[in-house]
């Protein structure tokens, strides 16, 4: 276990700088990417400038959440696993999405055997800290617990690797990457126009990063769609999948705790969920909860 800060959002005002330009043929251009940067650069250092402006302690949102939050970790250094839970849900309870805190609730929730909430909690630990290596490690842990596990023999080497870039490159970084590439261009591109001593090398770099751009952003489409769908874990022991929205309808399957699963449709306390081999089912809304 670690105990992490706690923090609230702060708000920052935008500082607009303007560019001096040589060639008016580049004005839109300079304009778009400098947009794009603003944008990204903003949201990649909004927590750095946070604390290093406030200080940690300052962007607490209260000094009886931060004791509240130390109380579930000495709570859970003494073994009372219940008392440790209690204490992270109300602090989640308070509106503070901190990847920190999800991540002890899930070793709570994992040494209290409830595996389900355990899958949860790392989860959304995931979500608000990309890549990190102990909520990976710890999910993966969990994930080997579970009755319902994907046969490993089915997935191919080719589809292995591209699962483990698709993880390894979060959101942030793809879009840097973007950003990297289209500023490449353009300082190839000027290279090409105005060093035409070397045009084949100027070509040959603008083919590259050109490439690499519409890779880059291909992935960042596909990984900002796949955010977008929303994903629950099964929370109870089994959970029933039928073929329509009602207890009357025909079972197709039957998934158990900790099981993660994409939903499709809501309808009358039930949702369409989908796992990750295509297969489909209607299941009791009670039976899950959205990550």
């Amino acid at each position: 276990m670690r105990s992490g800060a706690v923090c609230a959002g702060a708000d920052f005002g935008r500082a607009d700088a303007g560019f001096v330009r040589a060639d008016r043929r580049f004005d839109r251009c300079a304009g778009a990417v400098y947009l794009v940067m603003r944008t990204v650069i903003v949201r990649l250092l909004y927590p750095v400038v946070a604390v290093a402006i406030l200080g940690v302690d300052a962007v607490f949102a209260s000094e009886a959440l931060v004791a509240l939050y130390n109380r579930g970790n000495e709570h859970y250094r003494a073994g009372d696993f219940d008392a440790a839970i209690s204490a992270y849900e109300r602090v989640i309870a308070q509106g503070l999405n901190n990847g920190e805190v999800y991540y002890n609730l899930g070793n709570a929730y994992f040494k209290n055997a409830q595996l389900g909430r355990a899958i949860l909690s790392y989860e959304r630990a995931l979500n608000l800290m990309p890549g990190d290596r102990d909520v990976l490690a710890n999910l993966q842990f969990a994930n080997a617990q579970k009755i319902d596990r994907e046969n490993e023999d089915e997935v191919n080497i080719l589809t292995r690797i591209l699962q483990a870039i698709f993880v390894f490159f979060t959101l942030d970084a793809l879009a840097v990457m973007v950003c990297v590439f289209v500023f490449s261009i353009g300082g190839v591109a000027m290279c090409w126009i105005f060093v035409p001593v070397r045009r084949l090398l100027w070509g040959g770099l603008l083919v590259v990063f050109v490439g690499g751009l519409l890779g880059s952003a291909a992935m960042l489409a596909f990984k900002a769609h796949q955010h977008s769908i929303p994903k629950a874990i099964i929370l109870v022991d089994e959970a029933i999948g039928r073929s329509g929205p009602g207890p009357g309808f025909l079972q197709v399957f039957a998934l158990h705790e900790g099981t993660k699963v994409e939903i499709e449709r809501v309808e009358d306390g039930w949702l369409l969920v989908r796992l990750r081999s295509g297969l489909g089912g209607w299941i009791e809304a009670q039976a899950l909860e959205r990550i």
